[in-house]
């Protein structure tokens, strides 16, 4: 915990930066123009999906004041949602009662899914499978997911999630089962006797509560089992190569941004802490975490983006799976390919968006296409960019110097069905330059 100081100093210069704007921009303001308030919400198109679901993601109540950045910013939180491919919302206040029409298109919910790609961006990780993916179980936004993957790193996984299973006490619930063999992702490791693989096991279950329209928190407890194929000190702390623990999750999550998959408006922070090894286990340690993410609109398309992360750990021996990496997940554009690893990580970014063509509906007329699959959302993005971040083990002297950086600019699309696709050329503090094309959600 030696530099916990200087990270935890680090984060909070980010938030006191942003702390002046933040109430004020975490949703629009009610004081704008108030043409009037409704006596009532009502939503159409949703013949699957129940109305509570989408009625719990907006801000506009009966009774609030409506302002044309209002309905904007609830109209990307039940975009947000992952159910529809178009929303509209239309206030009529001259009638009595005064009604906000929430028009609402969805998406199709049951999808077969193949999958295939190359792990990390390298084409001799190729993997394949198949995943089924139940989107919406009983209109209630539930999902249901469950996928086989062989190949590079081969998986199998069921999951569960319900948002709402006590509409009183605004409870949620998830559960997961997965197994995976995993090639090892350090490269300390293989330099010394090659690569390995690790086997996990893994079995949880997801207790919270939603606390406010932004907030929720949770509990996570589970049980995992890795083994790895050939021991080493401190691949696993067990001296027989396999580890057998309890772990537990405290997690809180604040988030007010509009649209989750490309935010423009709103905020995002996340702490949690996980305790590795409950009772009797050889394995002993904790790790702390946080995400701190703040999108400033400067006008109408142009939004400064910030975030600043990290992750610290505490108490025994963190053996290698547990490590934390750039290139397997966090990235440093700049050194996008490259893997870095340690025991602690932090990082932040800043982003200038550049809303060359605001996200739009369009919608295929004259074809026999389902409707599910003929409205399709677009829109494109200018941005440029900058990043800096490092690892470290315990023990570390961590200084400027330390730090990896990169900056550059390039063009996000934002695809139907929640999708953002980035091309990107980035330069680090080498003066190399790197060509990015990515799938990954923006920050």
């Amino acid at each position: 915990m030696t530099h916990l100081p200087i990270y935890a100093a680090a984060c909070a210069a980010v938030v006191l930066l942003a702390g002046s704007a933040l109430r004020a921009q975490e949703a629009p303001s009610r004081e704008a123009r108030t043409p009037g308030t409704v006596d009532t919400i009502l939503v159409t198109g949703n013949t699957k999906t129940r109305a509570y679901v989408i009625l719990n993601e907006m801000h506009i109540k009966p009774g609030v004041p409506i302002t044309p950045e209002l309905l904007e910013f609830d109209r990307n939180r039940i975009y947000s949602l992952g159910l529809f491919t178009r929303v509209d919302l239309f206030p009529d206040t001259l009638g009595t009662p005064r009604i906000l029409h929430v028009f609402v298109s969805e998406r199709w919910y049951l999808f077969p899914l193949p999958l295939l790609g190359f792990r990390d961006g390298d084409v001799n990780h190729f993997y394949y499978g198949a995943g089924f993916l139940h989107n919406n179980f009983q209109g209630r936004n539930q999902k249901l997911y469950g996928s086989a993957v062989f190949g590079y790193n081969p998986s199998v996984q069921l999951s569960f999630t319900e948002p709402l299973i006590d509409h009183e006490l605004r409870l949620y619930f998830g559960s997961q089962l997965s197994y995976s063999r995993v090639r090892n992702r350090s490269e300390i490791e293989a330099a010394a006797t090659g690569d390995f693989d690790e086997e996990h096991y893994d079995g949880n279950v997801t207790v919270g509560k939603r606390l406010s329209l932004f907030e929720n928190a949770g509990i996570n407890l589970g049980y995992r089992m890795v083994e790895v194929s050939s021991y080493r000190v401190n691949r696993t702390v067990s001296t027989d190569g396999i580890d057998r623990f309890l772990y537990v999750t405290l997690n809180y999550q604040y988030d007010s941004r509009d649209l989750a998959e490309y935010a423009m408006r709103g905020g995002f922070a996340a702490f949690y802490v996980t305790r590795y090894g409950l009772g009797s286990s050889e394995v002993d340690f904790t790790r702390y975490g946080t995400d701190l993410r703040k999108y400033i609109p400067l006008s109408s398309i142009l939004t400064l983006a910030g975030r600043c992360a990290g992750s610290i750990v505490s108490g025994g021996v963190v053996p290698t799976y547990a490590r934390t990496y750039f290139g397997h997940g966090e990235r440093i554009r700049g050194y996008f390919y490259d893997v870095y690893e340690g025991e602690d990580l932090a990082t932040a970014s800043v982003e200038l968006r550049f809303a060359l063509l605001r996200p739009r509906v369009f919608q295929l007329t004259g074809t026999p296409i389902p409707d599910e699959f003929a409205i399709w959302r677009f829109g494109i993005s200018l941005a440029l960019f900058a990043d800096a971040g490092t690892t470290w083990f315990r023990g570390d002297t961590l200084v400027p110097a330390s730090f990896l950086s990169g900056y550059g600019g390039g063009i996000h699309f934002l695809l139907p069905y929640g999708f953002v696709a980035r091309v990107e050329y980035a330069f680090n503090n080498n003066g190399r330059g790197e060509f990015i094309f990515d799938f990954r959600t923006a920050f």
